[in-house]
C-alpha cells in the first residue's frame, strides 16, 4: 500500500493491518452493511494490477485463459481463469481495457505465481507485462447504490452499461457477479478525491466487509490454499460467464471441454454458513464419515458470529441432504442460495 494513500485511509478512520484495511473502527456495523447489500466502498491494495501492452496482447491471452478475451477490445471486462495443463484453476483474473493497452486484476497472494506463468508463455510475442499495483489506487464499490458511487468516484455522471467507463479522475470497471460491484482505478494524486466522492453515498468497510459482499454475490477468489485444486466448472465460473466453449484451444482446455460434453460434474460451488470460523482450504466432511466432501474456498465473518463462505462440495452429498461438517467443527454447515441459477448436471 502506498504510504500517502495509507495516510489518507487512516485520516478517515481506517485501521491498517498487514497491508490492508482491517476496518473503519466499526467492524460489526460494516459487516451488517455488507450483509444487507448496502452501498460500500473499500480499498483494494491487497490485490494486484498487471498492465499489458503490445500488438499481440489479446492473441496471447486467448491461449492462456478460459474465456474469449476479444470483447475486452470493445470495452467489456472479461472474467477468466488460468489453468494447469490438467485443467485445474491456478487463479481467476479479470481482463479490461486500460490506458493504452489492457490490465489484469488478480488476487495479490497468487500474483507471483500467475505472473511467472504468464511471463513464461510470452516467449517472442509482442507483449509487455508490468506489475503496476504501485502506480494506481484501486477501490472496490458494491451494493445497491454501487453504480452511482462508482460514477462519482471517477468523476462522471453515468457509467457505460456493462462496460469500462473512463471519467475525469479514473476508470470504473464492472466486476463479475449478479450483484452491482465495481473496481475504481485512479492515480494516487486523485485517490483522496475519489474516496471522498464515493464515501458521500457509500459506507467505508474493511477487507472482511468486502469479502462478505463478494461471497454473497457467489464470486470465487481462489488463493494459495485452494489453487490447482478445482476445475473451472466446480468453482461456478460457467454461470458467472467465465468460460467459453467455442473460443478454441488454451492451456487445460481439453479437461474443461470434456467435463462440459460428458456432463459429469461431481462438485460445484455452494454458499454456506457456519457457527464457527471458517478458513480457505479447510476440509469439509460428511457427518460421521472420514471421506472429504469438499473444501472452503472463500470465507468471511458474519456480524452475528460464525462465518459465511463459498465451498466446493460434492453435489450428490449436498442434494442427498447429508449433514456436512467443517474440519475441526461440530455443527453442520447450512447451505444457502446463490444469486444466480446453476446449470443442470447429469450422471
Amino acid at each position: 500500500m502506498l504510504v500517502e494513500w495509507q495516510r489518507t485511509l487512516e485520516s478517515v478512520g481506517g485501521r491498517i493491518q498487514d497491508g490492508a484495511v482491517a476496518d473503519f473502527n466499526d467492524p460489526e456495523g460494516e459487516l451488517v452493511a455488507a450483509e444487507r447489500g448496502e452501498t460500500i466502498v473499500t480499498d483494494l491494495s491487497h490485490r494486484t494490477l498487471l498492465t499489458l501492452t503490445g500488438t499481440e496482447v489479446l492473441s496471447f491471452l486467448q491461449g492462456q485463459v478460459t474465456n474469449d478475451v476479444y470483447p475486452a477490445e470493445h470495452g467489456t471486462p472479461v472474467l477468466g481463469a488460468h489453468l494447469t495443463p490438467k485443467g485445474r484453476v491456478i487463479g481467476e483474473l479479470l481482463l479490461f481495457p486500460f490506458e493504452d493497452g489492457f490490465a489484469l486484476d488478480l488476487p495479490g497472494d497468487l500474483a507471483p505465481t500467475l505472473t511467472k506463468r504468464l511471463t513464461m508463455f510470452i516467449l517472442h510475442a509482442d507483449v509487455r507485462l508490468i506489475d503496476a499495483s504501485s502506480d494506481w489506487v484501486r477501490l472496490g464499490v458494491a451494493g445497491e447504490g454501487a453504480r452511482e458511487a462508482a460514477a462519482q468516484a471517477v468523476g462522471t455522471q453515468s457509467l457505460v452499461p456493462e462496460g469500462v467507463t473512463r471519467g475525469e479522475r479514473g476508470t470504473a470497471v464492472p466486476l463479475s457477479g449478479p450483484e452491482p460491484a465495481f473496481m475504481v482505478v485512479v492515480p494516487p494524486e486523485s485517490a483522496r478525491e475519489a474516496w471522498t466522492a464515493a464515501a458521500a453515498t457509500a459506507r467505508g468497510v474493511g477487507k472482511h466487509g468486502w469479502e462478505l459482499a463478494r461471497i454473497r454475490a457467489g464470486v470465487p477468489d481462489l488463493g494459495p490454499a485452494t489453487t490447482e485444486t478445482f476445475i473451472p466448472q466446480e468453482t461456478n465460473l460457467e454461470p458467472l460467464g467465465g468460460i467459453s466453449y467455442t473460443k478454441g484451444c488454451y492451456t487445460g482446455q481439453e479437461v474443461v471441454a470434456r467435463t462440459k460434453h460428458l456432463g459429469r460434474l461431481k462438485r460445484r460451488l455452494y454458499r454456506v454458513i457456519a457457527d464457527t470460523p471458517l478458513t480457505p482450504g479447510q476440509a469439509v466432511y460428511a457427518e460421521g464419515a472420514d471421506k472429504t466432501q469438499g473444501r472452503i474456498v472463500r470465507a468471511a465473518p458474519r456480524p452475528q458470529g460464525g462465518s459465511e463462505a463459498l465451498a466446493v462440495l460434492r453435489i450428490e452429498t449436498v442434494e442427498g441432504g447429508t449433514p456436512l461438517v467443517p474440519e475441526g467443527g461440530q455443527a453442520a454447515l447450512r447451505i444457502e442460495s446463490l444469486p444466480y441459477p446453476l446449470p443442470e448436471t447429469s450422471d
